[in-house]
């Protein structure tokens, strides 16, 4: 697996991302990537709070964050990016490199048109943007590492 996981899930911080990838792979620098978050501080240390001792915990918007991306390239352990929508991941595209492994695991919004698996619903709008994100990254649906993941292909139809 790539060292820079970039996760869209709508909760953040929860037991899936601690059991399932911060102790399974052993990641100890954590960032949320949310205007929203990143200016309450209250709520951010709240998801610091549940993290295990020794790790690394960041909270930027997503221009802070794009504005670190050199940072991003020196990483050599992995790194995991929590985003809370499609729109947040793209909003971050410059930061992207080959070394990036793509996992949409949560956006539980039932009302949507595009049923992934039972934790990914997705408006046709971010369907179609996952469309385009996929035609040069490989992109995975999947709640933790070990479970198989669906992967999305960028002829996939709605």
């Amino acid at each position: 697996m790539k060292r820079l996981i970039y996760r869209v899930d709508d909760r953040f911080i929860h037991g899936q991302v601690l059991e399932g990838w911060v102790n399974y792979l052993h990641i100890k620098d954590i960032i949320i990537v949310n205007d929203v978050i990143a200016n309450d501080s209250i709520r951010a240390s709240i998801y610091q709070s549940t993290l295990p001792s020794g790790s690394k915990f960041s909270v930027y918007t997503v221009d802070d964050f794009c504005a670190k991306k050199p940072y991003l390239k020196t990483k050599k352990k992995f790194t995991l990016i929590l985003l809370g929508s499609v729109d947040d991941l793209l909003k971050t595209q410059e930061t992207f490199s080959s070394n990036i492994y793509f996992n949409i695991g949560c956006v539980a919004d039932r009302t949507h048109d595009v049923c992934i698996n039972d934790s990914v619903f997705l408006s046709l709008n971010d369907f179609h943007k996952l469309q385009t994100l996929s035609e040069n990254y490989d992109i995975y649906f999947h709640k933790v590492p070990w479970e198989k993941p669906v992967i999305f292909s960028h002829n996939q139809r709605a």
